[in-house]
């Protein structure tokens, strides 16, 4: 039987791909053999994360081209455009990932409206204006594979002012089964991958306050915090065949903490 987890010949686009876990789902799809374009805002990042994946063993091995596009999730016109120069370069599309991502901390009874729109704009608009454009591509090839990034925070709520934050990852939940339900008649798969804490530089505050990482690994089954390669391998199993009679699921990364009150 052939390897039913290579992407070999598949092109790949992961939004936020110059972050911790965008990045490290970059080099998974790399190293399956996809070809990947990684884009976010900050192209100088981005280009230090595309000669990271570049210089790969496995990536070299699989001959895997990986390059950078500039995007800003704010502005339709430019992820509109980034359909449009991906599509220019590689013919088509095959997976997207969605990994851009905004947390907004503060109490519901103190956030600013400003600070609830950016955290939406960001996790909930930027992601279904992308998958919109995407999509486009991938119904005239009626094939594709379309992996959100949510959170443990789509099903758990948070004490210490998150509301805003689980607010949106709920609202990725119901955009993944949405979108499921209605690309399925063209063979495009959408899934998502919601983990608890990651250890990365978006999370690093969190780790300096040695009780809120004690509270999590408390709660959690493997008594550890998750690393990006942890969220990379399932993310690759979705964008895989070997997922393809999966649709409009959250596959929860997490160490157990959702199986647990």
């Amino acid at each position: 039987m052939a390897d039913i987890f290579r992407l070999d010949g598949k092109m790949a686009v992961v939004i936020g791909g110059a972050g911790g876990l965008g990045e490290a789902i970059g080099l998974g799809l790399a190293r399956q053999g996809a070809n990947v374009a990684i884009a976010s805002r900050n192209l100088p990042k981005l280009e230090e994360a595309v000669k990271k994946i570049a210089a790969d063993a496995d990536v070299k091995k699989s001959k895997s081209q990986v390059v950078a596009f500039q995007v800003d999730v704010l502005d339709e016109k430019s992820i509109a455009q980034l359909a449009k120069d991906v599509v220019s370069k590689f013919g088509k599309v095959d997976i997207l990932v969605n990994a851009a991502g905004r947390e907004i901390r503060g109490s519901s009874a103190d956030i600013t409206a400003a600070d609830w729109d950016l955290a939406f704009d960001v996790n909930v608009r930027g992601v279904m204006l992308a998958s919109r454009e995407f999509a486009k591509i991938m119904i005239p090839q009626k094939r594709g594979k379309i992996i959100n990034l949510s959170s443990v925070r789509e099903v758990r709520a948070a004490k210490r002012g998150g509301t805003a934050y689980c607010a949106t990852k709920a609202a990725v939940g119901m955009i993944t089964k949405g979108m499921a339900a209605e690309l399925a008649p063209y063979n495009i798969n959408v899934n998502a991958v919601g983990p608890s804490i990651v250890h990365t530089a978006f999370t690093e505050s969190v780790f300096k306050r040695p009780e809120a990482v004690q509270n999590f690994l408390d709660h959690s089954l493997l008594g550890r915090v998750g690393l990006p390669e942890d969220i990379a391998g399932p993310a690759v199993f979705l964008a895989s065949p070997a997922a393809d009679f999966i649709t409009g699921q959250t596959i929860f990364i997490d160490g157990g903490l959702t199986a647990i009150a």
